[in-house]
């Protein structure tokens, strides 16, 4: 309610799409699309947030310590690769051989772990695919029901409108062509209207210079 509330001026919407057709008309709906577009220009969204509080999250404050820290500390160091890369020692150096042994037993490690990995993927890798192509499956009939059933109540929607509209359609041209010939009457009488009042000013004028002739 309050978000409905900071809408300034509430728009009434009075069209009647399944009885109006002036839309039809290229050079109505031409200029129908220049009034939008001209709307657009000039529209400015309002703030639907503003009378909201913000979110409490148990998050904030982390999200906040680690923005600071961040400001805070020197800039770290970029990503070494380095020591990914396995290079024969270029001394006799006891420390440097100890380095790249480590390094040699490092990747040793993730090729192992690669692939067991692989294995697994080997084993279990297509029966777990085909589980989760099954869930999105279920996902897509489930999403795939609740569009139909929205897409329904919306034909059965617009079928109210169309039918409600239609039925009240012959009243409605008759009132309007009542209206159109009201409106052309009025216009013939505010015509032969002008025209008397401009023949009294006239007798009137005729009659002041015949009573001052006398």
């Amino acid at each position: 309610k309050k978000m409905m509330d900071t809408v300034e001026e509430p728009v009434v919407l009075d069209g009647l799409p399944y009885i109006d057709r002036e839309y039809s008309d290229p050079k109505v709906r031409k200029k129908v699309e220049k009034m939008v577009q001209e709307e657009m220009r000039t529209f400015r969204p309002p703030d639907y947030l503003s009378e909201l509080p913000m979110p409490d999250t148990k998050w904030t404050s982390v999200v906040l310590r680690d923005m600071m820290k961040r400001k805070t500390e020197p800039s770290r160091t970029k990503f070494d690769l380095d020591r990914y890369k396995i290079t024969p020692p270029k001394s006799n150096d006891v420390k440097e051989w100890k380095g790249a042994l480590r390094t040699l037993r490092t990747q040793l490690e993730h090729q192992t772990a690669r692939t067991l990995n692989l294995e697994l993927m080997k084993r279990y890798g297509a029966n777990s695919w085909r589980g989760f192509s099954s869930n999105l499956g279920q996902y897509e009939q489930i999403f795939g029901d609740v569009l139909s059933e929205r897409k329904k109540e919306v034909r059965e929607m617009n079928r109210k409108r169309k039918a409600s509209q239609l039925a009240v359609a012959p009243n409605m041209h008759t009132a309007e062509q009542r209206w159109l010939e009201y409106a052309y009457k009025n216009n013939e009488l505010q015509v032969v209207c002008m025209e008397l009042d401009k023949q009294v000013r006239k007798l009137r004028k005729l009659k002041r210079l015949a009573a001052a002739s006398k």
